[in-house]
């Protein structure tokens, strides 16, 4: 009995605590997007640009991936990521217009060259921000309105699911994905 009224006493300290943003949580969050585009840059390196067309099942056709019956091109795929960011990211209205993905074109040095541009954008954008700018509303286009910090969290979240997948990719084409960094 005690021990609860321990938990409950210190829930009820707890919830008393301001829930503020600090400027300094704006540099930390610059810095999970310079790792995260570090790491995400190493996968892309990793796949032999022969090999940027490959899916694992199906063609990488618009249909194909919509309806499971296909997935994404690792050229594809690896775009995706850039363009979650792009519109994640843009929902602040900061930094100009993102980068544009290359149009038809998922070879490696286009993708690559596209995933430096837009991550180096989205790292630029986020080191912009300020606390409020976490806590105000932020357009969703599509879906249900949401904050700055779920904005962050919704990009951070699909990159990392994404590139998650990428790992299955290298594996199999034999590459040893590179290590997580953190």
């Amino acid at each position: 009995m005690n021990r609860r009224r321990a938990l409950f006493g210190f829930a009820a300290a707890a919830a008393t605590i301001p829930l503020t943003l600090q400027a300094d949580e704006i540099a930390t969050w610059t810095a999970w997007w310079e790792r995260s585009k570090k790491y995400t840059l190493a996968i892309a390196d990793a796949m032999p640009a022969a090999d940027y067309n490959f899916a694992p099942f199906g063609s990488g056709t618009a249909e194909g991936v919509r309806s499971g019956d296909g997935a994404r091109t690792f050229g594809q795929l690896m775009q995706h990521i850039g363009q979650a960011e792009a519109f994640y990211v843009g929902r602040f209205g900061r930094g100009g217009p993102a980068p544009t993905p290359p149009s038809g074109d998922t070879s490696k040095d286009a993708t690559v060259k596209y995933l430096n541009a837009v991550l180096d954008w989205s790292v630029a954008v986020v080191r912009q921000l300020t606390p409020a700018d976490l806590t105000n509303p932020v357009t969703a286009g599509r879906g249900n309105p949401m904050t700055g910090l779920d904005a962050l969290l919704n990009a951070m979240v699909h990159t990392g699911h994404t590139r998650g997948y990428s790992d299955m990719y290298l594996r199999n084409k034999g590459i040893k994905p590179p290590s997580y960094q953190v």
